[in-house]
């Protein structure tokens, strides 16, 4: 047993240590969460969290201050000081459903879904069919090509939102890839609750139906398939079509469209494209989609071997034949891109895109564009004046051919269309710094970088860049 003594000498030690800690100021702390307050209403997030982070060291023992710092850091898109903040709130007091949600929301900017998932499946233990929180369960379970879970929390959230048309609709396209006859009667709900979604919802209903009436499982889920890739469900077609050639390996069209889906997912679908060309070698389908994956690859002279044969199955296709132009202009073929993308603009001469294709071309290659990429150019802008592209090549054909004020008006039009583009933002760069206006240049570069950072046009402001700077 200690001795009076030496109890006495250990209080006064930490009686010391705790006179030699520093005390937060009362009116400190206050003025963080003043300025917090004045910063979020004015959506300075950074600021906010950062009075919010002082006022948390400052009262390192208080969790909800860290909770609210932790906030504050995923409204400024600062996800791993986020989640420190909320792991180091969970200590100091424990766990709470509002704790778990936020560290989902936190773990879902760094892109971390594992853990993303964990935290919100925690807070639903405990809240049960909270709306929030399924929403994002689903989202990210579908995100992560979990269809089968996504489907079950989607069924959970219809529960909660009887009403909402488009939980509805998510849930029949998942259940249209699995037990398609199950997605008939929500999909009649959709046309009926929703008419934006309802011409979605009837095509996939309708390609239900036709394969019920042909009383072909297999292909049921190839007409499923076909219909989720005009609806870009990329992932959910290549389930469909992946049990259409399930059922039947000899299902050309199916395997055909299976390789599309998986390109358009980033797989290769190679495989399945050259086995539906094995299948039907007289099929454009499977010819053109095998074209379409060599020219993704980069091998145009492959491409061009699968693209002629559907063009000579389908010789009246401009979509063929713009495909074709194109594998010759990656071989650096002018004359023959040139014919091919005149073809189809002559095939479909009310189309823009086909113009925009031409025009895109000529000016891309710097290739007989005053007399004929220019046209060319304006023909795709007069057919579709809100196009942003469209205005954006057309504001490049008229730099390029001298008409720097007028070009300068369509290129800041193509932005008010799409603030994304940054092509366009190059182009901006590089007209200003015609023009002689380096500060307008370096912010217009700066744009394209930051929108493009590892693609072609943010490698180009970036050279660029560093030409201005010396």
């Amino acid at each position: 047993m200690l001795n009076r003594a030496v109890l006495v000498r250990g209080a006064l030690l930490v009686l010391g240590l705790l006179l030699l800690r520093p005390h937060p100021s009362p009116q400190t702390i206050a003025a963080d969460f003043r300025a917090a307050q004045i910063a979020t209403a004015e959506k300075k997030y950074g600021f906010a969290a950062d009075a919010l982070a002082d006022a948390a060291s400052r009262l390192p023992y208080v969790g909800f201050t860290a909770y609210r710092a932790g906030l504050a850091e995923i409204s400024a898109q600062r996800f791993e000081l986020a989640v420190r903040h909320l792991l180091t709130s969970a200590t100091l007091d424990g766990w709470t459903p509002a704790k778990h949600i936020a560290l989902g929301d936190a773990y879902l900017g760094l892109n971390d879904r594992t853990h993303a998932l964990e935290h919100w499946s925690l807070a639903q233990e405990s809240l049960g069919n909270d709306a929030s929180v399924l929403a994002r369960l689903a989202t990210s379970y579908e995100a992560e090509g979990q269809y089968a879970d996504a489907a079950r929390i989607l069924a959970k959230l219809a529960q909660v939102r009887p009403d909402d048309a488009s939980v509805i609709y998510r849930l029949a396209l998942f259940t249209a890839v699995t037990t398609p006859a199950d997605a008939l009667a929500p999909l009649a709900q959709v046309i009926a609750l929703s008419p934006p979604l309802a011409l979605n919802a009837r095509s996939l209903k309708d390609a239900i139906e036709a394969g019920r009436i042909a009383q072909n499982e297999a292909y049921t889920f190839g007409r499923v398939g076909f219909a989720l890739i005009q609806l870009n469900e990329w992932g959910l077609a290549e389930v469909a079509l992946t049990r259409a050639v399930s059922l039947d390996p000899t299902y050309a069209d199916a395997h055909a469209y299976l390789g599309l889906a998986q390109d358009m997912l980033q797989k290769d679908g190679g495989e399945a494209a050259a086995q539906a060309v094995a299948l039907a070698p007289k099929s454009t389908v499977a010819n053109y989609f095998l074209g379409l994956h060599w020219r993704r690859k980069g091998d145009a002279n492959q491409a061009l071997r699968y693209l002629m044969v559907a063009q000579a199955l389908d010789p009246a296709n401009p979509a063929i034949a713009a495909e074709v132009a194109g594998a010759y202009a990656s071989l650096a073929d002018l004359s023959n891109a040139e014919d091919w993308f005149t073809r189809a603009v002559q095939m479909d001469d009310r189309n823009p895109d086909f113009w925009l294709l031409l025009a895109r071309f000529y000016i891309d290659n710097e290739y007989h564009v005053p007399e004929l990429g220019l046209p060319a150019a304006r023909m795709a802008a007069g057919l579709a004046p809100q196009n942003a592209l469209a205005a954006d090549v057309l504001g490049y054909a008229l730099f390029l051919t001298g008409d720097l004020v007028n070009a300068e008006k369509t290129l800041e039009h193509a932005v008010s269309l799409d603030p994304n583009l940054p092509n366009t933002y190059y182009h901006l760069g590089i007209l200003y710094n015609r023009q002689g206006k380096a500060p307008e240049a370096e912010a217009a570069f700066k744009h394209t970088l930051a929108l493009d950072p590892q693609g072609p046009y943010g490698g180009l402001a970036l050279k660029a860049l560093a030409i201005i700077s010396q």
